[in-house]
Protein backbone atom coordinates (compact mmCIF):
# COMPACT_ATOMS: atom_id res chain seq x y z
CA UNK A 1 0.00 0.00 0.00
CA UNK A 2 1.24 3.48 -0.89
CA UNK A 3 2.61 5.39 2.07
CA UNK A 4 0.42 8.30 3.15
CA UNK A 5 2.19 11.60 3.85
CA UNK A 6 0.97 12.39 7.36
CA UNK A 7 1.86 15.28 9.65
CA UNK A 8 0.77 15.71 13.26
CA UNK A 9 0.90 19.26 14.53
CA UNK A 10 -0.44 21.61 17.19
CA UNK A 11 -2.19 24.48 15.46
CA UNK A 12 -2.69 27.67 17.47
CA UNK A 13 -6.44 28.14 17.86
CA UNK A 14 -8.28 31.07 19.39
CA UNK A 15 -7.67 29.91 22.98
CA UNK A 16 -5.01 27.24 22.71
CA UNK A 17 -3.27 24.66 20.49
CA UNK A 18 -5.46 22.23 18.54
CA UNK A 19 -4.12 18.79 17.72
CA UNK A 20 -4.36 18.23 13.97
CA UNK A 21 -3.51 15.39 11.61
CA UNK A 22 -2.81 16.61 8.07
CA UNK A 23 -2.53 14.27 5.09
CA UNK A 24 -1.04 16.00 2.05
CA UNK A 25 -0.95 14.31 -1.37
CA UNK A 26 1.87 15.13 -3.78
CA UNK A 27 -0.56 16.93 -6.09
CA UNK A 28 -3.35 18.70 -4.18
CA UNK A 29 -6.65 19.07 -6.05
CA UNK A 30 -8.97 20.11 -3.19
CA UNK A 31 -9.04 20.41 0.59
CA UNK A 32 -11.27 18.77 3.17
CA UNK A 33 -11.68 19.73 6.83
CA UNK A 34 -13.25 17.13 9.10
CA UNK A 35 -15.35 18.64 11.89
CA UNK A 36 -15.61 16.32 14.92
CA UNK A 37 -19.06 15.67 16.38
CA UNK A 38 -19.76 16.34 20.04
CA UNK A 39 -18.83 14.40 23.16
CA UNK A 40 -18.85 10.59 22.85
CA UNK A 41 -19.77 10.78 19.17
CA UNK A 42 -16.25 12.06 18.48
CA UNK A 43 -14.79 8.82 19.85
CA UNK A 44 -17.36 6.70 18.02
CA UNK A 45 -16.54 8.21 14.62
CA UNK A 46 -12.78 8.71 14.86
CA UNK A 47 -11.84 5.44 13.14
CA UNK A 48 -14.22 6.12 10.27
CA UNK A 49 -12.90 9.66 9.83
CA UNK A 50 -9.40 8.23 9.49
CA UNK A 51 -10.55 5.87 6.74
CA UNK A 52 -12.30 8.69 4.89
CA UNK A 53 -9.26 10.95 5.17
CA UNK A 54 -6.98 8.28 3.71
CA UNK A 55 -9.40 7.64 0.85
CA UNK A 56 -9.56 11.38 0.13
CA UNK A 57 -5.77 11.57 0.18
CA UNK A 58 -5.54 8.97 -2.58
CA UNK A 59 -7.94 11.08 -4.65
CA UNK A 60 -5.65 14.11 -4.39
CA UNK A 61 -7.49 15.83 -1.54
CA UNK A 62 -5.55 17.37 1.32
CA UNK A 63 -7.30 16.56 4.60
CA UNK A 64 -7.23 18.05 8.07
CA UNK A 65 -8.57 16.15 11.08
CA UNK A 66 -8.55 17.98 14.41
CA UNK A 67 -9.85 17.89 17.97
CA UNK A 68 -11.91 20.77 19.34
CA UNK A 69 -10.39 22.83 22.15
CA UNK A 70 -10.85 21.00 25.44
CA UNK A 71 -11.31 17.61 23.75
CA UNK A 72 -9.12 14.78 22.51
CA UNK A 73 -5.43 15.69 22.29
CA UNK A 74 -6.01 19.44 21.95
CA UNK A 75 -5.18 21.88 24.73
CA UNK A 76 -7.54 23.00 27.46
CA UNK A 77 -10.41 21.40 29.32
CA UNK A 78 -13.98 20.92 28.18
CA UNK A 79 -15.07 22.97 31.17
CA UNK A 80 -13.45 26.02 29.50
CA UNK A 81 -14.99 25.48 26.06
CA UNK A 82 -18.07 27.03 24.51
CA UNK A 83 -19.86 26.91 21.18
CA UNK A 84 -18.60 30.28 19.97
CA UNK A 85 -14.98 29.24 20.66
CA UNK A 86 -15.34 26.03 18.67
CA UNK A 87 -16.92 27.94 15.77
CA UNK A 88 -14.15 30.53 15.93
CA UNK A 89 -11.52 27.78 15.70
CA UNK A 90 -13.22 26.36 12.61
CA UNK A 91 -13.41 29.79 10.99
CA UNK A 92 -9.79 30.51 11.76
CA UNK A 93 -8.66 27.27 10.11
CA UNK A 94 -10.78 27.98 7.02
CA UNK A 95 -9.40 31.52 6.79
CA UNK A 96 -5.83 30.23 6.94
CA UNK A 97 -6.56 27.61 4.27
CA UNK A 98 -8.05 30.23 1.94
CA UNK A 99 -5.12 32.56 2.53
CA UNK A 100 -2.64 29.96 1.30
CA UNK A 101 -4.61 28.28 -1.48
CA UNK A 102 -7.20 28.96 -4.18
CA UNK A 103 -8.40 25.35 -4.27
CA UNK A 104 -11.89 24.31 -3.23
CA UNK A 105 -12.54 23.76 0.49
CA UNK A 106 -15.07 21.23 1.77
CA UNK A 107 -16.33 20.13 5.17
CA UNK A 108 -17.19 16.67 6.44
CA UNK A 109 -19.78 16.86 9.24
CA UNK A 110 -20.91 13.65 10.91
CA UNK A 111 -23.88 13.50 13.29
CA UNK A 112 -23.90 16.37 15.81
CA UNK A 113 -21.02 18.19 14.07
CA UNK A 114 -23.66 20.07 12.05
CA UNK A 115 -24.69 21.84 15.27
CA UNK A 116 -21.43 23.81 14.95
CA UNK A 117 -22.36 25.28 11.57
CA UNK A 118 -22.88 29.02 11.20
CA UNK A 119 -23.55 31.29 8.25
CA UNK A 120 -19.98 32.60 8.49
CA UNK A 121 -18.55 29.08 8.23
CA UNK A 122 -20.73 28.17 5.24
CA UNK A 123 -19.60 31.29 3.39
CA UNK A 124 -15.99 30.09 3.56
CA UNK A 125 -16.48 26.68 1.90
CA UNK A 126 -17.37 25.28 -1.50
CA UNK A 127 -19.37 22.36 -0.19
CA UNK A 128 -20.38 20.23 2.78
CA UNK A 129 -20.84 16.51 3.35
CA UNK A 130 -23.39 15.64 6.04
CA UNK A 131 -23.34 12.17 7.62
CA UNK A 132 -26.66 11.36 9.34
CA UNK A 133 -26.83 15.00 10.44
CA UNK A 134 -28.70 15.93 13.61
CA UNK A 135 -29.77 19.56 13.23
CA UNK A 136 -31.96 19.57 16.34
CA UNK A 137 -29.80 20.78 19.24
CA UNK A 138 -32.58 20.37 21.79
CA UNK A 139 -33.18 16.75 20.86
CA UNK A 140 -29.46 15.98 20.79
CA UNK A 141 -28.94 17.32 24.33
CA UNK A 142 -32.00 15.46 25.61
CA UNK A 143 -30.69 12.17 24.19
CA UNK A 144 -27.27 12.90 25.64
CA UNK A 145 -28.79 13.34 29.10
CA UNK A 146 -30.84 10.18 28.75
CA UNK A 147 -27.68 8.21 28.02
CA UNK A 148 -26.24 9.55 31.27
CA UNK A 149 -29.34 8.41 33.13
CA UNK A 150 -29.14 4.93 31.66
CA UNK A 151 -25.48 4.60 32.61
CA UNK A 152 -25.95 6.23 36.04
CA UNK A 153 -23.09 8.59 35.30
CA UNK A 154 -24.43 11.89 36.57
CA UNK A 155 -22.27 13.97 38.88
CA UNK A 156 -23.80 12.49 42.05
CA UNK A 157 -23.92 9.01 40.51
CA UNK A 158 -27.67 8.89 41.10
CA UNK A 159 -30.40 8.14 38.61
CA UNK A 160 -32.53 11.23 38.17
CA UNK A 161 -35.25 12.06 35.70
CA UNK A 162 -34.66 14.37 32.72
CA UNK A 163 -36.40 17.27 34.42
CA UNK A 164 -34.22 17.15 37.53
CA UNK A 165 -31.02 16.97 35.48
CA UNK A 166 -32.14 19.93 33.41
CA UNK A 167 -32.84 21.81 36.63
CA UNK A 168 -29.42 20.92 37.96
CA UNK A 169 -27.82 22.21 34.75
CA UNK A 170 -29.58 25.54 35.15
CA UNK A 171 -28.66 25.93 38.81
CA UNK A 172 -25.00 24.98 38.64
CA UNK A 173 -22.29 26.57 36.56
CA UNK A 174 -20.45 23.27 36.25
CA UNK A 175 -22.16 19.95 35.53
CA UNK A 176 -21.03 16.42 34.74
CA UNK A 177 -22.96 14.27 32.31
CA UNK A 178 -21.87 10.87 31.00
CA UNK A 179 -18.40 11.47 32.41
CA UNK A 180 -17.99 14.85 30.70
CA UNK A 181 -17.54 17.87 32.93
CA UNK A 182 -18.59 21.10 31.30
CA UNK A 183 -20.08 24.51 31.83
CA UNK A 184 -23.87 24.40 31.89
CA UNK A 185 -24.05 27.20 29.35
CA UNK A 186 -22.43 24.96 26.72
CA UNK A 187 -25.43 22.63 26.69
CA UNK A 188 -27.80 25.57 26.56
CA UNK A 189 -25.91 26.93 23.54
CA UNK A 190 -26.20 23.57 21.80
CA UNK A 191 -29.92 23.41 22.61
CA UNK A 192 -30.33 26.69 20.73
CA UNK A 193 -28.82 25.33 17.52
CA UNK A 194 -31.20 24.35 14.70
CA UNK A 195 -31.45 24.22 10.94
CA UNK A 196 -33.78 27.22 10.98
CA UNK A 197 -30.94 29.45 12.23
CA UNK A 198 -28.94 28.94 9.02
CA UNK A 199 -29.45 31.26 6.06
CA UNK A 200 -29.62 30.10 2.45
CA UNK A 201 -26.24 29.07 1.11
CA UNK A 202 -24.60 28.06 -2.15
CA UNK A 203 -22.11 25.31 -2.84
CA UNK A 204 -22.33 21.55 -3.02
CA UNK A 205 -24.34 19.89 -0.27
CA UNK A 206 -24.49 16.12 0.19
CA UNK A 207 -26.71 14.49 2.82
CA UNK A 208 -25.89 10.84 3.61
CA UNK A 209 -28.90 9.22 5.27
CA UNK A 210 -28.50 5.77 6.86
CA UNK A 211 -31.71 4.12 5.64
CA UNK A 212 -32.40 0.47 4.89
CA UNK A 213 -34.11 -0.31 1.60
CA UNK A 214 -37.30 -1.35 3.42
CA UNK A 215 -37.25 1.57 5.84
CA UNK A 216 -39.27 4.77 5.53
CA UNK A 217 -38.08 8.07 6.92
CA UNK A 218 -39.96 9.60 9.81
CA UNK A 219 -42.09 12.67 8.98
CA UNK A 220 -39.73 14.80 11.06
CA UNK A 221 -36.72 13.64 9.08
CA UNK A 222 -38.48 14.31 5.79
CA UNK A 223 -39.27 17.84 6.97
CA UNK A 224 -35.61 18.44 7.83
CA UNK A 225 -34.52 17.38 4.37
CA UNK A 226 -37.18 19.56 2.77
CA UNK A 227 -36.11 22.50 4.93
CA UNK A 228 -32.49 22.11 3.88
CA UNK A 229 -33.51 21.85 0.22
CA UNK A 230 -35.08 25.30 0.57
CA UNK A 231 -31.79 26.66 1.91
CA UNK A 232 -29.63 24.86 -0.65
CA UNK A 233 -31.37 24.04 -3.92
CA UNK A 234 -28.51 21.76 -4.97
CA UNK A 235 -28.91 19.40 -2.01
CA UNK A 236 -28.17 15.80 -2.99
CA UNK A 237 -29.52 13.09 -0.67
CA UNK A 238 -27.72 9.75 -0.65
CA UNK A 239 -29.16 6.66 1.04
CA UNK A 240 -26.74 4.42 2.92
CA UNK A 241 -27.98 0.88 3.49
CA UNK A 242 -25.32 -0.08 5.99
CA UNK A 243 -24.70 -0.49 9.70
CA UNK A 244 -24.64 2.60 11.88
CA UNK A 245 -20.97 2.33 12.81
CA UNK A 246 -21.23 4.99 15.53
CA UNK A 247 -23.69 2.81 17.45
CA UNK A 248 -21.76 -0.46 17.17
CA UNK A 249 -20.16 -2.03 20.23
CA UNK A 250 -17.13 -2.92 18.10
CA UNK A 251 -15.38 -0.91 15.40
CA UNK A 252 -17.25 -1.16 12.12
CA UNK A 253 -16.74 0.34 8.69
CA UNK A 254 -19.67 1.43 6.53
CA UNK A 255 -18.36 0.20 3.19
CA UNK A 256 -21.37 1.34 1.17
CA UNK A 257 -20.94 4.86 2.54
CA UNK A 258 -17.23 4.89 1.71
CA UNK A 259 -17.98 3.82 -1.87
CA UNK A 260 -20.48 6.64 -2.31
CA UNK A 261 -18.08 9.05 -0.66
CA UNK A 262 -15.39 8.11 -3.17
CA UNK A 263 -17.73 9.11 -5.98
CA UNK A 264 -18.20 12.51 -4.31
CA UNK A 265 -14.43 12.91 -3.96
CA UNK A 266 -14.06 12.26 -7.71
CA UNK A 267 -16.72 14.85 -8.48
CA UNK A 268 -14.97 17.37 -6.26
CA UNK A 269 -11.52 17.05 -7.81
CA UNK A 270 -12.75 16.86 -11.39
CA UNK A 271 -15.41 19.56 -11.18
CA UNK A 272 -15.05 22.41 -13.72
CA UNK A 273 -14.41 24.83 -10.87
CA UNK A 274 -11.31 23.07 -9.66
CA UNK A 275 -10.11 20.84 -12.50
CA UNK A 276 -7.83 23.55 -13.91
CA UNK A 277 -6.18 24.16 -10.57
CA UNK A 278 -3.74 22.05 -8.63
CA UNK A 279 -0.96 22.59 -6.18
CA UNK A 280 2.26 20.68 -5.69
CA UNK A 281 3.06 20.19 -2.03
Amino acid sequence: MTKVSTQVEFYQGAKGPLCRIIRTPEQILAQLLFIPPLFEQANQTRHHTTRSAINAYHQGIKTIVFDHYGTGDSAGELIDANLALWQQDILQQLTDIKASSTLGIYLSLPLSAVLLLSDEILKQVDGVMLLQPDFNGKRFVLQFKRLALAAQLTKNNKVQNDQSIHSQANQQKIIEIAGYQMHADLLEEIVGQSLSKLADFNGCCYWFEWQAASEELSPGRVKQQQALTKKNSGLSIKKVDDGKFWQASELQIADSYLRQEQVIFSQIVFSPVHSSKSEIS
